[in-house]
């Protein structure tokens, strides 16, 4: 399979160290605005701008690029001439920005895979099969500690930011209530609080960025937030350790008397390598789609999930059932 990456921040590299190691699959190209790029692997570059002229040489991109608004602007004009495999993240706007790009995809006659993921994604199927059991109780997702892409990356984007990184940390008190009480719901803002540490370009008033910070939609407007203004060394170091965690708690009564519960719990050492596996993973997903000609949009709860796994229907009913 010949795909090329878009984009070459942490995702991009992760990605990257991925496909690799992959047999199978021939990175062709990586594409950035930025200029002067060098990969470990002698990888080369190209200008995002010049994407068109590897239509016949690449069948898929995968969209490396911030969520914050650079996914939705650029996934749309490349799925015209690409298969496209993407980690958008925001939650808000998911719906809507797949039924868009699902009109794309038909009328070009190409797949998209969207919010390819651990959260949008795979955590998002778990949700789905935890609370298809004992429907009158749902399940509480909580993320953390960890480094957020996402938040990090939008905090990049407030006018006089030089450098930014964003830790999600889970409120333990609300945690433990959700892991001991049954049909426990709290309020999403009462689960997690947002730490951010931000350098900031000269001439620029921190009370300011602050106050963009928190009011931000989608990101950290009604949340928590703590914002730490560092130097860009601090933030550096910071950024060579992007641990993070995921848990999905349905703590339940079937017929109010036998006490259940179901977790599942995510730890990583790198939230940028275990996301490029997951989307590395779309590249089954998007030959069989394709093969069948099912051209379209996709989220995680749209695919069969036996199209996640290279393996045939034989072989995964003889060992995986």
């Amino acid at each position: 399979m010949n795909v090329g990456i878009v984009g070459y921040g942490n995702l991009g590299k992760a990605l990257e160290d991925i496909l690799i190691n992959k047999s199978g699959v021939n990175l062709v190209k990586i594409f950035s605005r930025r200029e002067n790029l060098k990969s470990p692997y002698k990888t080369s570059f190209d200008k995002l701008e010049n994407i068109s002229k590897y239509v016949d040489k690449i069948n898929t991109l995968f969209l490396c690029v911030g969520s914050y608004s650079d996914v939705e602007k650029i996934g749309k004009v490349v799925l015209k001439e690409f298969n496209t495999i993407d980690s958008f993240d925001t939650h808000s706007k998911l719906k809507d920005y797949i039924l868009i790009l699902n009109e794309i995809a038909k009328e070009n006659k190409k797949i998209a895979l969207s919010a390819f993921g651990w959260d949008p994604g795979l955590m998002s199927l778990i949700r789905v099969l935890f609370d298809s059991i004992s429907v009158n109780c749902d399940c509480n997702c909580f993320w953390g500690s960890g480094v957020s892409q996402g938040h990090s990356d939008a905090l990049r984007r407030v006018e006089g930011v030089e450098n930014a990184i964003q830790y999600t940390v889970p409120q333990n008190e609300t945690l433990n209530k959700c892991k001991h009480k049954f049909c426990f719901y709290p309020l999403t803002y009462d689960k997690h609080k947002r730490i951010c540490y931000v350098s900031v370009q000269n001439g620029f008033n921190t009370d300011e960025i602050k106050e963009k910070i928190i009011s931000m939609p989608n990101y950290f407007k009604g949340y928590k937030t703590e914002v730490n203004f560092v130097d860009e060394i601090e933030i550096k170091n910071r950024q060579k350790k992007l641990k993070h965690k995921g848990y999905i708690i349905k703590n339940f009564k079937i017929l109010n008397k036998y006490k259940t519960k179901m977790e599942l719990i995510l730890k990583m050492d790198s939230n940028p390598h275990f996301t490029a596996e997951i989307m590395a993973m779309g590249m089954n997903i998007v030959n069989k789609l394709y093969k069948e000609k099912k051209y379209g949009a996709y989220s995680i709860l749209d695919v069969p999930i036996s199209y996640f796994s290279i393996e045939n229907r034989e072989t995964l009913l003889s060992k995986k059932l």
